[in-house]
Formats: C-alpha cells, sequence, structure tokens
C-alpha cells in the first residue's frame, strides 16, 4: 500500500512544494518529498496563505513552503521555499493545530498554546505593528486561558478559548471584531483596528468560529450562529437589503447547526459540514463557490445545501474556491479556477462541484487548500 502527496492551482511563490514556481497549475502533480522527512500517511492538516503552505503531520511536526516575504514560514525572509520544510525547535510541545492568514501562519500545540508569526502589519498577530511589523520567529500568545481554537482572515484573527469566549485582533473597518460600542483601548477608539486580543462582550459558549476577507462566523454549543462584519455578498447569511454590514455579533434567525460541524470562510463565502455529512453554504457565488448554479443572486445570502454531494467526510475552502472529500474517497472541486484551483485542466470556473481525476487504483484520504492552490494525500488501493 503506497501513499503520495499532490497538489495544483497557484504556484507563483512555489506554494504546491514542486521545488519549482510557475504561475498555474491545471491538472494535480505529485509532491517529491524524498528530501523532506514528511510522510504523506502521516499529514492531519493541510492550509494555505495568498502563497503559502502549512502541512501539520500526526507527529505534531509542521511543514512549511512557498512565499516568505513577511517570514510566514518560519524561516528568514529570503527568496520563495519552493519544497516543504520543517520548521524545527520552534515549538515547545506537539502542535495539534494550523492555520494560516493571507501572509501570516499560526500554530497550536495540544496543551492549548498559541504561537504565531508572519506579518502584523495590521495587529493581526495581537502587536503593535509599530513595534512589530513582522517576525519569521514564531512567538507565544499570552491570553491568559488556554486556547482550543484559532482561525486567521484577511487581516484579523479570531481565537476560542477553553471557556468558550472569543477573542480578536486586527483589523476592523468592516465590522469584522465585533467590538462596536465597547470600551476600547486608547489607541483604537473608533474600532478600526484592535492591536491585542481582544474579548469579544456578547459572544459566550462558543465552540467554533471562522474568519473570512472582512467578517467573522461564530457557533455557539447549541448550534446558534453568529456573524458579523461585511455582508455585501450575503457572507453573513443576513439579507443584504437590510444589511451592508453589522459591527456587532448578529444571531442568525431560523439557522441551528447540529454538532458535530465544521465552519469555513473564504474571502466572502461560508461552507459548513455538518454531522449528517451534508454541505450547506452561502455568501458570494460569483465563480460559483457555492457549487449550486441556479442560485439568483439576490438569495444567495440564504443557506443552500448542495444537493449534487452528499457523504462528505471533508472539506478545505479557498478564498473563493472550495476542495471536498466524500466518504467512499472522491474528491470534488468547484469555484474559482483562474489559476487551475480546482485541477481539471483548464481555468474555467466551476458553477457545480466536479469530480477530481485520480490516477488509477488511487483514492482521496484527505484535502487542503490555500487561497489559490490546492492538495491531497493519496492511497493507492
Amino acid at each position: 500500500m503506497s501513499y503520495c502527496l499532490i497538489s495544483w492551482g497557484a504556484n507563483s511563490h512555489g506554494q504546491l512544494g514542486q521545488g519549482s514556481q510557475s504561475e498555474e497549475c491545471i491538472l494535480p502533480r505529485e509532491v517529491d518529498l524524498s528530501n523532506c522527512s514528511l510522510k504523506p500517511q502521516k499529514i492531519k492538516k493541510i492550509v494555505g496563505g495568498a502563497g503559502h503552505t502549512l502541512i501539520l503531520d500526526d507527529n505534531g511536526h509542521v511543514y512549511t513552503c512557498g512565499w516568505n516575504n513577511r517570514g510566514q514560514l518560519g524561516f528568514p525572509v529570503k527568496e520563495e521555499v519552493l519544497s516543504l520544510q520543517r520548521i524545527c525547535r520552534k515549538f515547545k510541545e506537539k502542535v495539534a493545530d494550523i492555520a494560516c492568514g493571507w501572509d501570516c501562519s499560526a500554530a497550536l500545540t495540544k496543551n492549548g498554546r498559541l504561537f504565531l508569526w508572519g506579518s502584523n502589519c495590521f495587529g493581526q498577530l495581537g502587536k503593535d505593528p509599530k513595534s512589530l511589523q513582522w517576525t519569521h520567529e514564531p512567538f507565544e500568545i499570552a491570553t491568559g486561558r488556554k486556547i482550543k481554537g484559532v482561525s486567521m482572515g484577511l487581516r484579523h484573527t479570531a481565537l476560542v478559548t477553553e471557556d468558550y469566549k472569543v477573542l480578536l485582533t486586527g483589523t476592523g473597518s468592516k465590522g469584522q471584531l465585533g467590538l462596536h460600542g465597547f470600551n476600547s483601548p486608547r489607541n483604537d477608539r473608533t474600532r478600526q483596528a484592535v492591536y491585542t486580543f481582544t474579548e469579544v462582550p456578547t459572544l459566550t459558549n462558543i465552540r467554533n468560529v471562522s474568519c473570512g476577507q472582512n467578517h467573522t462566523i461564530a457557533v455557539g454549543t447549541d448550534g446558534t450562529v453568529y456573524a458579523f462584519g461585511d455582508n455585501k455578498h450575503g457572507q453573513l447569511g443576513l439579507n443584504t437589503d437590510e444589511y451592508l454590514k453589522t459591527t456587532i455579533p448578529t444571531k442568525l434567525p431560523h439557522v441551528r447547526l447540529k454538532f458535530p460541524v465544521e465552519v469555513h470562510s473564504g474571502w466572502s463565502h461560508v461552507i459548513t459540514l455538518n454531522a449528517d455529512n451534508e454541505i450547506f453554504c452561502w455568501g458570494r457565488n460569483t465563480y460559483g463557490q457555492l457549487g449550486v448554479a441556479e442560485l439568483v443572486k439576490s438569495s444567495t445570502w440564504k443557506m443552500t445545501r448542495i444537493e449534487s454531494l452528499s457523504r462528505v467526510y471533508q472539506v478545505s475552502v479557498g478564498s473563493e474556491h472550495n476542495v471536498a472529500l466524500t466518504e467512499d474517497r472522491k474528491i470534488f472541486c468547484w469555484g474559482w479556477n483562474e489559476h487551475g484551483n480546482c485541477g481539471n485542466g483548464h481555468t474555467n470556473d466551476l458553477a457545480n462541484p466536479e469530480q477530481l481525476l485520480l490516477p488509477y487504483d488511487y483514492t482521496g484520504i484527505l484535502v487542503g487548500s490555500g487561497s489559490g492552490h490546492s492538495f491531497a494525500v493519496l492511497k493507492k488501493s
């Protein structure tokens, strides 16, 4: 039995880990791991930013490649890193989860300690940009509480604590921090930005949080969904005729998700995977990222099920495209395809999920994505 890692899509910074750079890779190619300690069968999670990739294995080791202009790979700033390399001796204990922003990165350890690195130009690492613009050295964030979850958007970061509270930092110009009207630090009377992780007072009993380009989604322990930030494309799940944005967490009426549930935000769309292995979505559909071609533009803010996909095991969301793995180990892609993000041999956007053609006798094990690039782990039957 053999395993392999494949990648496709945008590769202008070497984010596919294929040892080269290219504007696009429209068909999946195997990633050469012969000079790397990473084993495909050990991969636990794959995430990506604008032009960089993080991979976590089940030993708690983190591997990176791609764009490194702000130290987002965890190495001193230099030319792009074209092949996967392990970040060694950076963390004090086993890493349990990873996340990427546009040009920053996060690692969460099994004991709830959070390490951040990369760009901090907008305070997204919880530091004042006047004192720290960027760093390649992961540093620990001290909140006084264990962290259970982390999500990074374009220019803001959200955390879920062990007591089910939400902390946010970074840009808040569209209301994505959910802090409007509350006491604020002296440097932030208008809530345009916050440079330290700040608790959202109105959010309690939160289990999951997901950051988009300029919005945030939070899911309560009872399945209740709250949204705040930009709603230009209906990404909050609220009627765009009534809400262009909201600066305070707003409960979505008639929406309750069944646990266990995953919530993933693209730049301006949201994908959920529920306990029944069904995918629901809302938000922008310009590139077909909602996977329902017949949706009327005025109604895309309403939660809609992608009926053509059933028994979904895992889903990963890029900026405007999606990759899903079904329980029968087939891989489907849809949405923005300008750089071959959907891996089907052309660059036309896909309005409906389309199956990825895999090598003979290979099935999907795990999928991942960055802004415009995609990965999958395959197993030979």
